[in-house]
């Protein structure tokens, strides 16, 4: 009892000191409650957005090639001989710089070719996708996402535009939706994002180069993941 009564008697003599304290505590737990509801409402999202887009492809990383490295003739091969594999589409990326019309900022620029974007299901805003002539060709076509053409460009509707990617000019084909339910969008939300052929990467970054290790497989026409999955695995056991 005495404690609890020097205890008043030392809040009565310092009440401002007093609430301001409590004030601090308060905003305190009031900020940590916030965060936490803003965490585990971006988590949530992520974690939804990832739910639905279900089993609709397989991520092959190859670590190490044992001297025999995957190239794009390999993956036409495999597509072409395996009857449970339906596309197969290589994957990099690199950030480099992107600047049109003045504007320059950081993006992120993905090497693939024609079928990722089946694969990947993405959705187009206007313009095209990349065609089987741009890979063989290596022309300087490229695809980049809205935020990409409003930040760069000043609109969206820019296909048919010149773009620089570390000085290097290409045309804009295409304009991809921003849309929040594809996987790619969700972890590039806000950042300017373009696509171009494979090769053309290669070309282009110091980073990445014509050995790849990182592919997506899609299952045949009528048939599923588990068997393009088990196809998959055996081809690469027999290969490594």
């Amino acid at each position: 009892m005495l404690s609890l009564r020097m205890a008043i008697r030392s809040i009565s003599s310092n009440k401002m000191r007093a609430m301001l304290t409590m004030l601090g505590i308060i905003i305190g737990v009031m900020a940590l409650v916030v965060l936490v509801s803003l965490v585990s409402g971006a988590t949530s999202s992520v974690t939804d957005t990832i739910s639905s887009l279900g089993s609709s492809l397989l991520t092959v990383t190859i670590s190490d090639d044992k001297g025999l490295p995957v190239t794009m003739d390999t993956l036409k091969q495999w597509s072409k001989t395996e009857k449970d594999l339906g596309s197969i589409a290589p994957y990099a990326s690199d950030t480099l710089t992107g600047s049109a019309d003045g504007e320059s900022g950081s993006m992120t620029v993905y090497g693939t070719t024609t079928d990722y974007y089946e694969i990947q299901g993405l959705q187009l805003a206007m313009g095209r996708w990349l065609k089987q002539s741009d890979m063989e060709n290596n022309t300087y076509a490229c695809v980049i996402n809205e935020t990409a053409a409003e930040e760069l460009i000043g609109y969206t509707d820019c296909v048919g535009q010149a773009i620089s990617l570390n000085n290097v000019k290409y045309t804009i084909v295409g304009v991809l939706q921003d849309d929040d339910d594809n996987l790619t969008s969700v972890f590039s939300s806000g950042s300017m994002v373009a696509y171009i052929s494979y090769n053309s990467l290669v070309r282009l970054s110091t980073s990445v180069t014509s050995e790849i290790t990182t592919f997506y497989v899609s299952a045949a026409e009528g048939g599923n993941l588990e068997s393009a999955e088990t196809a998959m695995t055996q081809i690469l056991m027999e290969r490594f």
